[in-house]
């Protein structure tokens, strides 16, 4: 026995041996804090997404007599795939690569017993040697309860369940899933390296990052804990509030028991966010311009004295670079002026003849409630019509939107043509100022403005900021500036007249200080956190008091102050491209783009979707008579499927089954031919699957 006192003169072995002991146990103590500092959680394997991918086989013995094997891999328990005559089914699965398991549940539509087993190769699976391993022995279950075994994690390429019905000579399965368990090591600190004013503050966010850097977002009960390492520059709130307070730099930390992160905030003078790379937009021109006084070879806009439409191009495509720094450069790479109309009145294509009637005389042309004018018969009578898909047909602007030679088209037509301000045709198409148009040669979407020369460049960004709303509004599945918890699209367009002394940026027809539609000359002052934006995702407390004369006072000065605000950036915030440019100019682009950025992706992170990605709400009413909404949404494009079920696991309706584009949507079912009773309603995109239960009541 060796003893070492503290007190009193020390010999230099006992010195050395007492360091050696604070040394092993400091060593220890980190190895322990090592070890701690990570959290296990696990996530649904997807079997189906490796069946359809080939990198898994399975095999049914006997086989299923009912339904395939991918019923039980859906997702929904009352989807059942059934072994007639036989009170037992052994299904086996063999993946290329092996798989690590912890936890399996399986869902019965009878009673019975379950086991699972697991091995590296078929052979020792069969011969139940060498890696063979069961992880679960002969365990009941329950008709209509799910049944679940954990144990610890292993890897295998081989797995095996066998199941017997101790009741009957049939087999009713519903769902089997398989979990895999994934290791979170630290938090992420969101945005990394902020910046900050001295006197402002903002919100900090954290995620929660696995072994292989992937990122998930924070879900679990344990608190993070904020704190600064120099509180005179930066200080943190309990909720991951900063507070900037003098110029400098210090480190900030988030941590709860098991896992930390870092991240250097720094207080400068001013900033801005470092803008994205420029997007170059292919352009195909067409001008509805025709001559229309053959003596005289003048077009239409010469014949009333309107601007060329080729100068408002020039000048358009100018304002567009000037207002987003370079980032959105529009290129006219094509233009088309051959007298070719697409307008259509009553059915039929408008001629060089009647284009001359209606416009080489005012009273022809104008009077919306004169009958006979163009205008009537355009805004009152409805009979003014633009061919849409006989203008994309007959330049094969189709071809040319699928081979990339052209990105989007502009049309610069006649007063009344019956043109929408802009228009999305092609595959999965929505709203973007007007109703969605399907053409059956497009593979991408195309989008088409539609602009008056009559009017001016006001007018011509006018519209397209309409694009952009829509845009945006797609992207982040609504637009309720009301909403208690906004998004960041919803605070980009608050106004002071909906929350007074909140405004910040505003819509296309309010100012941030308007009280009604197209108030761009009002001198009501108005507290907003407009400067905030040139620094987004950082959106700092900062405010200033502004009137119309911090644009202009005019349209086209607004028009020019609100694209100047609409963030341009790098990088992605909520999923979400901080280049909202971007989405207006290619949404299908963007998308893509947003998703190769991002670290969160479609992973099930503790056993949910990631907040806001998908969801499928609770049909309303429910109860319901005869018909109901469901209504769901989707951050990011997917095929989807939208089914129901009886209450025997029968599909009895698709309501969707197709890809469609990030969005909010809303479905109606209707229950007329169905009887009176208990109903699924499953909502399938990616790797979500989402089950509501629905009652009928006649």
């Amino acid at each position: 026995m060796i003893n070492c006192k503290l007190t009193g003169k020390r010999s230099g072995s006992g010195r050395r041996f007492a360091v050696r002991a604070l040394v092993v146990a400091a060593a220890l103590f980190l190895m322990r804090f090592e070890l701690s500092a990570q959290v296990v959680q696990i996530k649904r394997l997807d079997v189906n997404g490796a069946l359809n991918a080939g990198t898994l086989r399975a095999a049914v013995t006997p086989p299923f007599t009912i339904n395939t094997i991918q019923k039980i891999f859906d997702g929904n328990p009352y989807t059942e795939a059934v072994v007639q005559n036989s009170d037992s089914v052994t299904i086996t699965l063999v993946f290329d690569a092996p798989v690590n398991i912890s936890k399996s549940k399986v869902f019965f539509w009878n009673n019975g017993e379950w086991s699972l087993e697991a091995a590296n190769t078929e052979a020792d699976l069969n011969q139940k040697s060498g890696s063979y391993q069961l992880w679960v022995d002969r365990q009941k279950y329950a008709y209509f309860i799910s049944d679940s075994s954990s144990f610890p994690a292993s890897k295998a390429r081989c797995i095996r369940l066998t199941a017997r019905n101790l009741q009957g000579n049939n087999i009713y399965m519903g769902e089997w899933d398989l979990y895999t368990p994934f290791i979170l090591t630290s938090l992420q600190i969101l945005p990394d390296h902020p910046k900050l004013l001295p006197g402002t503050s903002f919100q900090l966010k954290v995620m929660a990052l696995d072994d292989e850097g992937n990122a998930y977002p924070y879900n679990l009960k344990d608190p993070v804990m904020w704190s600064s390492a120099n509180r005179a520059i930066v200080s943190m709130g309990e909720m991951g509030d900063i507070h900037g307070h003098s110029l400098g730099t210090a480190l900030i930390t988030a941590q709860t028991t098991a896992l930390s992160g870092t991240t250097t905030a720094e207080v400068v003078s001013d900033f801005e966010s470092p803008k994205a790379e420029p997007l170059p937009v292919k352009v195909a021109l067409i001008l509805q311009d025709p001559i229309i006084d053959i003596a005289h070879k003048r077009r239409i806009h010469q014949v009333r004295g309107w601007t060329n439409p080729r100068d408002l191009i020039r000048q358009i495509i100018e304002e567009f670079y000037k207002a987003s720094d370079g980032v959105a450069n529009f290129q006219i790479v094509e233009t088309h002026n051959d007298g070719k109309i697409f307008t259509r009145i009553g059915g039929k294509f408008m001629t060089i003849d009647t284009l001359a009637y209606y416009f080489g005389s005012i009273s022809h042309l104008y009077g919306r409630d004169t009958k006979g004018t163009l205008q009537n018969l355009a805004e009152v009578q409805g009979k003014v019509k633009f061919d849409y898909n006989a203008m994309i047909d007959y330049y094969n602007l189709d071809t040319k939107r699928n081979n990339g030679k052209i990105d989007e088209v502009w049309v610069y037509s006649f007063p009344f043509s019956g043109m929408y301000e802009s228009q999305l045709v092609g595959p999965g198409a929505f709203w973007w100022n007007s109703p969605p148009l399907e053409h059956p040669g497009l593979e991408k979407l195309l989008s088409v403005m539609g602009w008056n020369y009559e009017r001016g460049v006001a007018e011509a960004l006018h519209s397209f900021g309409h694009r952009v709303e829509s845009a945006m509004r797609h992207i982040y599945g609504r637009w309720d500036v009301h909403n208690p918890n906004p998004n960041n699209w919803e605070l980009f367009t608050t106004i002071d007249k909906d929350k007074p002394g909140k405004a910040q940026v505003g819509n296309i027809h309010f100012p941030p200080n308007g009280l009604h539609d197209y108030d761009y000359g009002d001198k009501r002052y108005v507290v907003t956190y407009a400067d905030n934006w040139k620094r987004y995702p950082i959106l700092l407390n900062q405010t200033r008091t502004v009137n119309c004369r911090e644009w202009g006072c005019s349209q086209l000065d607004y028009m020019r102050w609100w694209f100047n605000h609409l963030p341009r950036y790098k990088g992605v915030t909520d999923g979400i491209l901080n280049n909202w440019w971007y989405y207006a100019i290619d949404y299908e682009g963007a998308v893509g783009k947003a998703s190769q950025l991002t670290n969160v992706d479609e992973k099930m992170g503790f056993l949910n979707t990631s907040p806001g990605d998908y969801s499928l709400e609770q049909n309303y009413p429910n109860p319901f008579n005869s018909t109901t909404q469901i209504r769901f949404s989707l951050k990011k494009p997917r095929h989807v499927t939208l089914k129901i079920y009886d209450i025997s696991g029968r599909e009895v309706e698709t309501l969707i089954d197709k890809k469609e584009p990030a969005g909010q949507y809303e479905v109606k079912f209707n229950g007329n031919r169905f009887a009176s009773g208990v109903y699924f309603c499953q909502l399938t995109a990616g790797n979500f699957r989402s089950t509501h239960k629905m009652i009928l009541l006649k």
